[in-house]
């Protein structure tokens, strides 16, 4: 019935097609033709031979099932050959179900073999087969397989099998049934030496064969899936023959020779070798590291990297930036251009520039095609995709094998849990525990795997070993050390290619992994090399220079000829949809501003410092000044106008704009990252090690310097062994890490003080995250001295620009005070060292600024910087001035940094006060704050400063009372000398071995004093102390403004007033011989006084009158055994000195202070008598009368002191007194009556004014032991009653009469004559009538 219809379609279709299409008439009677040459078989025959076939088929399995033992030798061949001759049934059906039970009796042999080998039956007869070393025994089940694999790779040659007689199959179907006996089996052929052998000599010269020459698609993609088998299973049992079809996969890359798809194939096969990390380093074992083979995969390595560069222009290589983005940005959707009414646009037709997933993946892996007889359309950048899948599994098996050995074996189990994927180990289970890997979340492809979380140093996986797994670890860092150049290579080419987000991140995720294990393994030099593409990559080349934006193109071309391939010779005549200009525009300006690659790579270059941090060393340079280059690149886009600020109606972008991107999502998230990237590199520093640490202060220091145009100072850098681990020599560093960067184009200097300032913002930070390490370690070691030097080296600096001179300091100062308030946790002990290491970096800064100044009068950045030390000082001690112990001394210093002082020799006994010679501050502006932290010791902390500071304290408050320039703080000045004193003698404890009563004798000069207050003739005294206050206030009495002067006068007097009673006779004496007596002898006071009103004089009385009141309350002390105070008389000749300036109120002082001490010395010594020589002779050259009178000037109050004190002199001396004495108090006593001045209101006729009456007094009082005296003060008194009488041209004014005193004067004269008249042996009565009557006359 079929036979009959096929000839009548046939025969209608020869009709039609006679004249239109005679092939089609000719195909048609010929298959006619041959239908009816067919016997005539009916449909049921035909119908009975199918059902026959298959029940043949069927009963197959059954065989299986029942008689399994029994199924070997020749019946198992007789059931294959049933199987391969019914698999060539043209009857599909027949053929497929042949095909399932040829699979099955496959399994079925292979399976007795394996229960033969676990059996080892001694029953079982053996079979002898061919093997590489002649022929070996096995069981029948074994002969059987070796047979079917045998005759199998013969058929696949194309021979005839040697047991399965008259078995015809296609050379594809060999092979894949070979495939399907490996991919099952291939444990069980790895087991014996017999399927080897076949292997060996059979199948794989067979698939170089196939690999060599030109074979189809189907056989070849067969021969390659073959291959990985081998490869991946049998590589150490078959080597030596697995060599050369490894190396022929090289050839086959070639551009030249071959088909794309083949090349294509063996890159798939590359692929696949490298995802399997285990795999690659037994490649690895046993060819690159043999000498006497082809290195396989260091070849493959090299050649990837001309593969990467091979037709650059698609994947847009050269053009630094995201032009994957711009290129999208560039050309409208399909969709688009449809709505605009330009037509439909397939996919096709828009060009696709970059490696995407979404045009340069295959939808079926070449490799996976094996049934297939052609293959499918290779995507234009499906090699390059797959290159770059070489490249990144290479790194990251890497990774995932020896990460996990740099784990410290404390933290190895944390470490495990965060692990989201491991790496099976091939044939060993140990290995699968250990080599586990440490994958990446896909949401942070760049995120760090630091080992450090406890502040352990990651493990050198070279130095384990004891570990079993040591030779495969030798191996991967061997892979690092010898195929890193062409890794390198490949990698950069992909970072100067356009990539989509997904390629990207894993490109660089890869990239990032694989420097880390450089690191890890301590190789420097593939380390660095790494770091420093990374870092080419972190900023933008052109970002630097955003005047280049506004052109047309990126460098000035347009935007044709950007895109334009380079390797091509005429631009593409095909035209790219219509953009307008400022598209275009827009684009070129977009391609200079940052983008995702740039903080991608960024933010894996600072992971890179938190993984590698212990062991980077110098190369901290890399990372830092990337860092810092992407700083200036944001620093020189805010520096930037813009073009029409911000977006305006044609669509300019703001250059302030730099983050360039399609999507402001993605851009805006990649930079909060780099963000905590930078944060979590800082913070990580704070887990390194001293000595890494050091590495980092010195490259970022070296930086700074560099920026700001400083010379570094000479350091000891921290030493680390940077050499190689697998290599015998060091390895040799590169001299710069340095990268070609925006300095190149004179940004730093464009930029100004922000590029300095901002890397002194990142020492700033970095240290505050060490803060407990600065205050944990020596200053040597913490890294303190680093930091502190370079702070102040650009606080003080003239040629740095005042900006940042004072950001320097105000970091400088916050170092400080974070140092210090964080110790507040420490003991007492540690705590006074962090104080003193603070308050040294504040001393040393201020210091540097006092010898960078060239005058006196610094500028205003100093004056700034100085006012910013002293409020650090001010809150250091606040916080912590009651618990400190040492470096008061320092304290002081920089308190008293402000005044230029000029160091004088201390006096070494001349007369008057030393000089000191302290000139004006550098500013008044400094004195407020400088004086805020001197009060404030003074005030709050007395009792913290040590007892030896004490000297260095009243320095202080000298230098700032005598200073001119505030007149307020000189007066408060003086008044702390008051609580300074206070203190001093409350305070009664000698825990610092200061003893109140010291011995202070000998201590006759003002270096004698300080010798003494500080320790060095024995115990320190407090009474030193405390008359080394009282000198310098005896200084501050010489000062020229006379309100100082009489404010220290009364503060030391009050002082003394308060605390004298406490000291010891030697104290008083120290006391006025250093300070009472040199100040009287001062020139200012001794000199001759020009008018009454003269301020000296003021001041020389002041002191009079105090130290009157000082003698009378130490006179019970200064009393000698004789009961005479030794220090009196040269108390005299002081004020004889004094007296000389012939002033008028001073000589009243003078005389007035020494009657009372005169009086009080009478009340309590008047039974004994006192050697007063000295005294007489002040009176006797000390007159009053005759000093010259200008203006009006009134001496009578003057000549009263004079008079009461010779009044009081003379009560304490006894009756005796020679005739020249007498003569010499009667002349005195007659010029004072001659020279008084008049009484301004009232007349002296009725009454005697004072003066006159304390003159007859006193010569009532001359003592008369002879006849002689007697008759001179007859005749002195005589002379008084006719002085009213005289005519005296002197005596002009009226109000001095002297009538009163004539009067009184011939009262005393007659009281004289009667007295005399009682002594009957006087034989100056006479004469004493005489002169009586003459002046009655």
């Amino acid at each position: 019935m079929t036979a009959q219809v096929l000839t009548t379609e046939l025969a209608s279709l020869i009709q039609e097609s006679k004249k239109k299409y005679p092939d089609l008439r000719n195909a048609a009677e010929y298959s006619l033709a041959e239908l009816k040459a067919l016997p005539n078989t009916s449909e049921a025959q035909l119908a009975a031979a199918l059902d026959v076939q298959l029940k043949v088929l069927q009963a197959l399995p059954l065989l299986l099932q029942n008689y399994a033992t029994e199924l070997r030798g020749p019946l198992l061949i007789s059931a294959f050959q049933v199987c391969f001759l019914l698999q060539g049934s043209k009857t599909a059906v027949v053929s497929r179900t042949a095909a399932a039970s040829l699979q099955q009796f496959l399994a079925f042999t292979f399976d007795k073999v394996v229960i033969a080998d676990d059996s080892n039956s001694s029953e079982e007869p053996l079979q002898s087969v061919s093997a590489q070393e002649g022929s070996v025994s096995v069981s029948s089940a074994a002969a059987d397989a070796y047979h079917l694999l045998e005759d199998f790779s013969l058929l696949a040659c194309g021979k005839q099998p040697n047991i399965y007689h008259g078995v015809q199959l296609s050379s594809a179907f060999a092979l894949e049934l070979i495939e399907s006996i490996l991919a099952s089996h291939i444990d069980t052929v790895a087991k014996h030496e017999e399927q080897i052998h076949v292997c060996r000599t059979r199948l794989v010269p067979h698939l170089i064969t196939i690999l060599t020459e030109e074979f189809p698609f189907a056989p070849s993609v067969r021969a390659m899936r073959l291959l990985r088998l081998l490869t991946s299973k049998l590589l150490s049992v078959m080597a030596v023959e697995l060599e050369v079809a490894l190396n022929q996969l090289h050839y086959m890359l070639d551009p030249a020779a071959l088909p794309a798809w083949k090349r294509a194939v063996a890159l798939e096969f590359f692929s696949g070798v490298y995802s399997d990390s285990s795999l690659v380093r037994e490649l690895y074992a046993q060819y690159d590291e043999h000498k006497e083979r082809r290195n396989i995969i260091g070849d493959h390595l090299a050649l990837l990297v001309r593969l990467a560069a091979e037709n650059s222009a698609v994947i847009g290589l050269g053009q630094h930036l995201s032009q994957f983005e711009v290129y999208e940005d560039l050309h409208p959707s399909p969709i688009a251009l449809e709505s605009a009414g330009t037509g439909p646009l397939i996919e096709s037709s828009l060009k696709k520039r970059g490696l995407s997933p979404h045009w340069s993946i295959a939808r079926t892996r070449f490799i996976d095609q094996a049934d297939k007889t052609e293959p499918l359309e290779l995507p234009a950048t499906y090699l390059h995709a797959l290159v770059l899948t070489c490249i990144n599994s290479f790194a990251e098996g890497l990774a995932k094998f020896l990460l996990p050995f740099t784990v410290p074996s404390g933290l190895k189990q944390k470490q495990t849990r965060k692990t989201t994927s491991s790496e099976p180990r091939r044939g060993d289970s140990k290995a699968d525990d250990n080599g586990g890997g440490s994958g990446t979340k896909a949401g942070d492809p760049v995120s760090a795997e630091s080992p450090l979380s406890e502040g352990k140093l990651p493990i050198n996986p070279m130095t384990l070993e004891n570990h079993e797994l040591y030779s495969q670890i030798c191996t991967a860092a061997s892979m690092v050390e010898q195929c890193w150049p062409a890794l390198l290579a490949t990698f950069s080419t992909f970072l100067n290619a356009s990539l989509d987000s997904e390629y990207l991140h894993a490109l660089i995720r890869s990239f990032q992994r694989f420097t880390q294990v450089a690191g890890l393994l301590r190789l420097a030099t593939p380390r660095d090399a790494f770091l420093t593409a990374l870092a080419k990559q972190a900023v933008p080349t052109l970002a630097a220079n955003p005047s280049k934006a506004s052109g047309p193109g990126v460098h000035g071309e347009s935007e044709s000829d950007t895109d334009r391939d380079p390797s091509d010779g005429e631009p593409d005549p095909s035209p790219a949809p219509s953009v307008s200009f400022e598209q275009k525009k827009q684009a070129s300006q977009r391609s200079t501003l940052i983008v995702t690659r740039n903080l991608l790579c960024l933010r894996a270059l600072l992971n890179l410092g938190i993984a590698l941090g212990p062991v980077l060393t110098d190369s901290w340079t890399i990372i830092l000044e990337t860092l810092h280059q992407f700083d200036v690149a944001l620093l020189a886009y805010q520096t930037q106008k813009p073009l029409s600020g911000g977006h305006d109606s044609r669509g300019s972008i703001d250059q302030n704009n730099i983050y360039g991107s399609i999507d402001d999502n993605e851009i805006d998230s990649e930079r909060k990252a780099v963000e905590t990237a930078v944060a979590r590199l800082f913070q990580s520093t704070s887990e390194l090690p001293d000595q890494a640490f050091l590495h980092i202060l010195n490259c970022l220091s070296s930086l700074t310097y560099g920026v700001s145009n400083l010379p570094k100072p000479a350091e000891n850098e921290a030493k680390v062994d940077t050499t190689g681990v697998l290599s015998p020599q060091p390895v040799t560093m590169p001299q710069r890490h340095r990268f070609p960067s925006t300095s190149s184009i004179d940004l730093h200097k464009a930029l100004g003080a922000k590029n300095s300032i901002c890397l002194l913002d990142r020492i700033s930070h970095v240290a505050e995250c060490n803060a407990s390490r600065l205050r944990q370690v020596q200053p040597s070691s913490s890294g303190w001295s680093i930091l502190t030097t370079l702070f102040i080296d650009h606080l003080s600096s003239p040629a740095v620009v005042a900006e940042i001179r004072i950001s320097a300091a105000r970091m400088l100062n916050n170092l400080v005070i974070q140092l210090l308030s964080a110790s507040k946790e420490d003991s007492l002990e540690h705590r006074d060292r962090v104080i003193g290491q603070g308050i040294d970096a504040l001393a040393t800064a201020v210091s540097s600024l006092g010898q960078s100044d060239d005058t006196k009068a610094a500028d205003h950045c100093s004056l700034e910087i100085y006012a910013m030390a002293f409020e650090a000082l001010t809150l250091l001690l606040e916080q912590h001035g009651e618990v400190m112990r040492s470096g008061w001394d320092t304290v002081f210093y920089i308190i008293n940094s402000i005044f230029v002082i000029d160091e004088q020799p201390l006096d070494e006994g001349g007369e008057g006060l030393a000089e000191m010679a302290v000139s004006a501050s550098r500013s008044p502006r400094l004195l407020r704050p400088s004086f805020a932290a001197l009060q404030l010791l003074c005030s709050d902390f007395p009792t913290s400063i040590p007892k030896s500071c004490f000297p260095t304290l009243l320095d202080s408050q000298y230098y700032f009372a005598s200073q001119h320039q505030d007149f307020n703080i000189s007066l408060t000045s003086i008044s702390l000398f008051r609580s300074t004193s206070d203190y001093l003698q409350r305070d009664q404890t000698d825990s610092e071995g200061i003893k109140p009563e010291a011995k202070v004798a000998g201590c006759e000069t003002e270096k004698d004093l300080v010798e003494l207050m500080k320790g060095k003739r024995g115990n320190r005294s407090r009474s030193a102390i405390w008359v080394y206050l009282l000198l310098r206030l005896a200084h501050l009495m010489t000062d020229s403004r006379p309100e100082v002067r009489h404010s220290a006068l009364h503060t030391m007097f009050g002082i003394i007033d308060a605390w004298g009673n406490q000291l010891s006779a030697e104290a008083w004496t120290m006391c006025f011989r250093l300070v009472f007596f040199q100040l009287l002898s001062s020139p200012e006071l001794k000199q001759q006084a020009s008018t009454d009103e003269d301020s000296w004089e003021d001041t020389a009385i002041l002191l009079v009158q105090g130290l009157s009141k000082t003698f009378m309350q130490s006179l019970d002390t200064l009393t000698g055994p004789d009961n005479y105070p030794p220090v009196w008389n040269q108390l005299l000749v002081r004020y004889g000195d004094l007296l000389r300036r012939r002033g008028l109120g001073l000589s009243r002082a003078v005389f007035n202070s020494l009657a009372e001490v005169l009086a009080a010395f009478d009340r309590t010594y008047s039974a004994h008598r006192m050697p007063l020589d000295s005294d007489w002779l002040l009176w006797r050259d000390h007159n009053p009368a005759t000093y010259g009178l200008q203006g009006n000037a009134d001496n009578k109050e003057a000549l009263e002191a004079y008079l009461k004190y010779i009044r009081q002199l003379r009560g304490l001396v006894d009756g005796r007194s020679s005739a020249a004495q007498a003569e010499t108090v009667l002349a005195n006593l007659r010029l004072c009556i001659t020279n008084s001045t008049p009484l301004t209101y009232g007349s002296d006729v009725d009454e005697m004014t004072n003066v006159q009456k304390l003159v007859l007094e006193n010569i009532g009082l001359i003592p008369m032991p002879s006849s002689d005296i007697v008759v001179k003060v007859a005749m002195e008194l005589a002379y008084l009653v006719t002085l009213a009488f005289q005519t005296n041209t002197s005596r002009v004014d009226k109000g001095k009469t002297l009538v009163a005193l004539a009067r009184a004067a011939m009262d005393a004269l007659k009281s004289l004559v009667v007295e005399q008249r009682s002594v009957k042996s006087d034989a100056a009565l006479p004469r004493l009538l005489s002169i009586s009557l003459a002046a009655l006359n």
